[in-house]
């Protein structure tokens, strides 16, 4: 049964107010419009839905089943209204986040921050994970965004990305281990000694691999972690050289130093990314202007 579901709301007024006229008022229109359109679900329908004399007007027994079912999906309908309003002037609801480990810690965690003071009543669900795993779940539609680090082959997959914040990755070691070294050591310079970095299935990793090979070296590293925070712990303890993002050693660090390579790592980009496809929800918008006004 294919009925416009206009006829139906014209329905759900004259049967709430037992009046076309007060049904026509509500509706901003004629009392022979309603009348019409009445007419028109009674014939499509096959049942006469009102009994109608000069006095008043009541509904039939088909009419009155009509309505109970009717008058639920519209307070089904303001309930959702009422609930979106809700989210758009009280913030209710949630926000689905995909980030690594290092991301969360070394940039979003400010943003967490200033978004629930903002939105105390949106639940955030922050799931942490490498940042090829997070674009496969937002092209997938399994969160709203992520903050990845963005890899030069992101592009053509089904997402809108935002670059937000540029760093600049960085080796490390201890002073007692960098008399080891050379003044400025190369990168050919550190291949004979232990190497820590993230492990394969980053891309940060994938990076340094790409960087080793463009100097015609192989990356070989002695400690493959799981997290940047071990790098700096490893490489604080004496075992080697590490590769992190600068913005992950502390600004009071008394043991652990950047080393003064001859080359220069290439700066990388944080970025937000989205499915193309998919509309963002409010609270997710929510968190996108706190993103964005803190950049």
């Amino acid at each position: 049964m294919n009925v416009n579901f206009e006829l139906y709301k014209v329905f759900y007024h004259a049967a709430k107010n037992l009046s076309f006229t007060r049904a026509a008022e509500s509706l901003f229109v004629t009392q022979s419009s309603v009348s019409q359109s009445i007419k028109q679900l009674e014939n499509q329908l096959d049942i006469l839905l009102f009994i109608r004399n000069k006095r008043n007007m009541q509904l039939t027994k088909e009419g009155e089943m009509l309505f109970f079912h009717i008058a639920e999906a519209f307070d089904l309908i303001k309930a959702g209204e009422r609930n979106i309003e809700n989210t758009k002037t009280l913030g209710y609801g949630e926000v689905r986040i995909g980030a690594s480990d290092t991301i969360c810690r070394y940039f979003l965690l400010d943003y967490i921050k200033r978004f629930h003071a903002d939105y105390p009543n949106i639940k955030i669900n922050i799931t942490n994970q490498p940042s090829m795993q997070t674009l496969e779940d937002i092209a997938g539609g399994k969160m709203d965004f992520g903050i990845v680090n963005l890899p030069d082959n992101m592009k053509g997959k089904g997402v809108n990305i935002t670059e937000i914040k540029g760093f600049q990755e960085v080796a490390i070691t201890t002073d007692a281990y960098a008399e080891k070294l050379p003044e400025n050591p190369s990168i050919r310079d550190l291949k004979n000694h232990p190497l820590i970095t993230l492990t394969p299935n980053t891309n940060t990793r994938r990076y340094l691999d790409a960087f080793f090979r463009g100097q015609k070296e192989t990356l070989a590293p002695e400690f493959e972690l799981e997290s940047i925070d071990l790098i700096v712990d490893f490489v604080r303890i004496g075992l080697g050289v590490g590769f992190v993002m600068a913005d992950a050693i502390p600004k009071d660090e008394k043991t652990v130093r950047i080393l003064d390579l001859k080359e220069t790592l290439p700066s990388r980009s944080i970025g937000i990314v989205t499915n193309k496809n998919s509309p963002l929800s409010i609270p997710t918008e929510h968190f996108m202007n706190v993103l964005i006004k803190g950049r």
